[in-house]
């Protein structure tokens, strides 16, 4: 598999059906709306414009609802806007959306073993197997892609389509990942591959979709060449991430370059691969930094072109560090969560 060992697996279900349950049925339950009927998958590809996704009255950015893909409602006015630019603007988040909703689905179709959540990954996966080739490369900002306007947004779409696949395969549906490897994952990573953006933080996602692409596709070669890569893993935990396990691009960019690092990591680990321990242990100060280096209100420093004034008490900061306590169990992190 590619994230997880078969013990670590084992582990996840024996949690799921005892002390977590309670936890799985709730995000089961948000599933449930998706549960039983076909999932809308767009025909039209991504799209950054001004106006796009804004309301035209005030410029409030538009609420997101990946049940309404032709109506967005400005949560200031109220007003209801229509529209190509509106709907691509929405498609941004909503493929996104949807492919984190098909790993969901295939993780609980292994754990618990329900039809319903297995057919409902089964059906997106299909979807797009079907549509991928149809998406049109143009319309780019940053980078060749097919689905959205830059190229990283794709990696990170593949990562989670190349991790949805796999869940499958190992819950005994081995068809639909070989579709999503022929149909997905090998021409987009193709095209990801061509567009190599060095010690950037949206390199990282490049690395971790092409790497994922080639444990999907059994081409452990592959897999290791791009941790070697001089745009790779190793190059990113040894020159951009620092030694004292700040993202050299600052804050803005450090939580976004580690989620994509931890994915790779948890290949390589999960696959033998491990890393040299020097750099393991600079991964592993990545997840202090933040709480390291927090002004005295816990918001983070505004350097480069971070925003001023981000607070550590987000979900999305606990999710990481979470992540770097599953790993090692340090004291700063154990207090931070």
């Amino acid at each position: 598999m590619l994230l997880l060992s078969p013990a670590h697996l084992e582990a996840r279900r024996l949690a799921a059906r005892g002390p977590l349950a309670p936890l799985f049925d709730s995000l089961v339950a948000e599933l449930e709306p998706l549960v039983g009927r076909e999932p809308y998958v767009p025909e039209a590809k991504a799209l950054l414009t001004r106006a796009g996704g804004r309301c035209e009255n005030d410029g409030t950015q538009l609420e997101f609802d990946p049940f309404a893909p032709h109506e967005h409602r400005c949560p200031t006015c109220q007003a209801i806007h229509k529209g190509e630019v509106h709907h691509r603007a929405w498609v941004t988040l909503y493929q996104l959306w949807l492919a984190e909703r098909a790993v969901h689905a295939a993780l609980f179709f292994l754990l618990r073993g329900d039809e319903r959540h297995g057919a409902l990954a089964r059906d997106i996966l299909d979807g797009y197997a079907e549509r991928y080739l149809r998406y049109a490369n143009r319309d780019n900002v940053l980078g060749p892609t097919r689905l959205f306007f830059s190229t990283y947004l794709e990696s990170v779409w593949l990562l989670q389509m190349c991790v949805a696949a796999d869940l499958m395969r190992a819950a005994g549906d081995p068809n639909i990942a070989n579709t999503v490897c022929a149909r997905i994952a090998e021409p987009s990573a193709e095209l990801i591959a061509g567009y190599d953006e060095g010690m950037s933080n949206r390199q990282v996602w490049h690395n971790a979709a092409l790497m994922a692409a080639a444990l999907l596709g059994n081409d452990e070669a592959r897999f290791d060449r791009r941790v070697g890569a001089a745009s790779g893993l190793e190059a990113h935990l040894t020159r951009a991430l620092l030694s004292d396990g700040t993202w050299y691009e600052g804050e803005n960019y450090h939580q976004f370059a580690l989620r994509g690092l931890w994915y790779a990591v948890a290949m390589c680990d999960a696959h033998g691969r491990a890393l040299p321990a020097a750099l393991d242990d600079r991964f592993q100060r990545a997840f202090e930094a933040p709480w390291r280096t927090a002004l005295p209100d816990l918001t983070l420093p505004s350097r480069k072109d971070s925003q001023y004034a981000v607070s550590l008490r987000q979900w999305r900061f606990a999710e990481l560090t979470e992540l770097g306590y599953a790993r090692r169990q340090s004291s700063l992190l154990g207090g931070a969560l």
